[in-house]
């Protein structure tokens, strides 16, 4: 019997096992892909910013426009109410309560009229002693004239009659506050004015704040100077007479005199060619030995070798 031979190659498997398998290859991000995906989202974040600000400075603008209106209603308030002779029972309480401790002074006791008298001024008003009055005098009444605004700050008007050494004498006096519901400071001296006049025109501009102090000393001695003799004439001289002086014209006529005026209390601001004065003096009330501490602020304007008064404002 014949058996066929049977040839069997063992080369198969050994080729299948040297084949080397083949790896899928990873999809890799191209350079220039990757630059064109940064770039977008770069751009994305700028244009997000810009929407940032766009939007912030939007509000901003709101913002401003709604303080404009605020400060604007308030000036309205102001005005509607300048030279307004309404009476506020506490407002008047109160302001009468002060200007009996203010002049009424016992030369024993000037120490108890100071300690009281800090009580109405505010805490950063510099309130001097009271012995600069050396006289005895006595509050016998106070009449309201009238709550009104002078410079954004209210300020009521007394009548007084006020009894010096056994002699009634008659003043009209300001005095400026502040007001947080019932609650009430004195935030300036009281000062001696012209008794309100209701005929007139109504609304001025508001003076700018004080800027830099003016260094040059020549400058500064000339302005002082000028002061000086300008508070002479105001408080001298009638408010014709004082045309040639302001554009504005306002004088006391006589009813007080000057008691002291230093340099040192003339601060000078603004520019050479329109400077501003800060000043704070004491006069004396017309035949009387009352001393009174006052205090204004003076815009100039230069003209030749002098000055002229745009606005002059009691505080």
């Amino acid at each position: 019997m014949h058996i066929p031979k049977i040839n069997v190659s063992f080369d198969y498997e050994k080729r299948v096992k040297d084949k080397p398998m083949k790896i899928k290859k990873s999809h890799a991000v191209s350079l220039r892909k990757a630059r064109f995906i940064a770039g977008a989202i770069l751009i994305l974040i700028i244009v997000y910013c810009t929407f940032s600000v766009i939007q912030a400075r939007a509000i901003a603008v709101k913002n401003r426009s709604l303080r404009e209106n605020v400060t604007t209603l308030t000036k309205r308030l102001d005005e509607a109410s300048a030279g307004s002779t309404s009476y506020n029972p506490v407002v008047g309480q109160y302001l009468s309560d002060f200007l009996t401790a203010y002049y009424t002074v016992d030369k024993s006791q000037t120490s108890d009229r100071d300690s009281k008298l800090r009580g109405f001024f505010a805490k950063n008003l510099n309130f001097s002693s009271s012995n600069r009055n050396n006289v005895d005098m006595v509050l016998k009444r106070t009449k309201l004239n009238g709550i009104f605004t002078v410079d954004g700050i209210k300020t009521g008007q007394f009548d007084l009659t006020v009894n010096e050494n056994g002699q009634d004498k008659e003043l009209t006096v300001n005095v400026p506050y502040q007001q947080n519901n019932e609650k009430l400071t004195v935030v300036g001296y009281p000062y001696i004015a012209e008794q309100i006049n209701s005929v007139g025109q109504v609304g001025a501009a508001r003076f700018a704040k004080n800027g830099k102090s003016l260094t040059n000393p020549d400058t500064v001695k000339h302005i002082q100077q000028f002061t000086e003799q300008f508070v002479n004439k105001y408080l001298s001289s009638s408010q014709k007479e004082m045309s040639l002086l302001m554009s504005d014209p306002q004088g006391l006529d006589g009813s007080a005199i000057l008691d002291s005026l230093n340099d040192s209390d003339v601060n000078v601001s603004g520019t050479e060619t329109h400077p501003k004065v800060d000043v704070k003096f004491t006069v004396k009330a017309k035949d009387s030995d009352i001393v009174q501490e006052q205090f204004i602020h003076l815009e100039l304007k230069k003209q030749d070798n002098t000055y002229f008064v745009t606005k002059l404002v009691q505080a």
